[in-house]
């Protein structure tokens, strides 16, 4: 559980780093998995290093991955920091390709965008020079949120020369961040291992309700965008909840209503 502190710390800066969550086996089983599936999904197209790949991780083959959501050390963190109705959107894997640009992953303003967190670790250690995960704290809020995105890109700087702190990181650590903050990474290899999973905040008013579904909407072709339009966002096995879940039934619910599951 977090301490008060902790909880300060991400919502101030945007940010909390988790070293060594994974014990030794779960990483043998994260890397099994990780590369079973992803050789599976692509073998129409095996990964080169010219191009990023990217796999929902929420079937029946890829168990481990798809029980994370509800993995306490995940879960329990969301529902600190955004309150016990947060939902799962996603658990998947990445294979990224060389450096990646400042970005955030969704607008500062919950009336045009939904917000939460993101779990994310890598299956080899990564440092400044090597692709770790760059963040810009404090840059899930406005009005540093916006002026960054108004103004960074013409501050001619390369991804490093950009004010950030580096999450330098081992396998087994993991870094939770809020999905409006401002991101990047620099020098990675052609090959950078990397998973998430990502939590929404559960929309309270008419105006969130409405950014969330115009989210949903915007993922509904993300496998395609990736190649895999045989795949489903959201694997049936995951959305049938065989095991009974009432935390994860809660989620499906709340999907559904939104528009996140009209796919499936």
């Amino acid at each position: 559980m977090l301490t008060e502190q902790q909880i300060k710390h991400f919502h101030t800066l945007g940010f909390l780093v988790f070293p060594q969550l994974f014990n030794q086996d779960e990483l043998d089983t994260i890397h099994k998995e990780f590369e079973a599936s992803m050789a599976a999904a692509y073998r129409h197209m095996p990964f080169d290093g010219t191009r990023r790949h990217w796999l929902p991780m929420m079937g029946p083959k890829t168990p481990f991955f798809a029980n994370l959501p509800e993995d306490p050390r995940f879960c329990a963190v969301a529902e600190q920091l955004y309150g016990e109705d947060v939902f799962c959107i996603v658990s998947d894997a990445n294979r990224y390709v060389g450096n990646t640009g400042w970005h955030p992953d969704h607008n500062a303003d919950p009336t045009k965008d939904c917000y939460g967190v993101k779990f994310a670790f890598y299956l080899e250690p990564v440092d400044a020079e090597s692709g770790a995960l760059r963040l810009i704290p404090g840059s899930h809020k406005n009005p540093f949120h916006e002026d960054l995105r108004e103004n960074l890109n013409q501050f001619g700087l390369e991804i490093c020369d950009v004010p950030s702190y580096v999450c330098k990181s081992e396998r087994g650590d993991v870094v939770a961040f809020d999905v409006r903050c401002w991101h990047a990474s620099w020098g990675g290899s052609d090959d950078r291992r990397m998973c998430t999973v990502v939590y929404y905040d559960n929309p309270k008013t008419p105006e969130e309700d409405a950014a969330a579904r115009n989210r949903a909407s915007g993922n509904a072709g993300t496998t395609e965008r990736f190649n895999l339009p045989d795949i489903p966002l959201y694997d049936p096995h995951w959305v049938a909840n065989p095991t009974g879940s009432e935390k994860r039934q809660r989620w499906i619910d709340r999907m559904r209503e939104l528009g996140f599951l009209d796919s499936v």
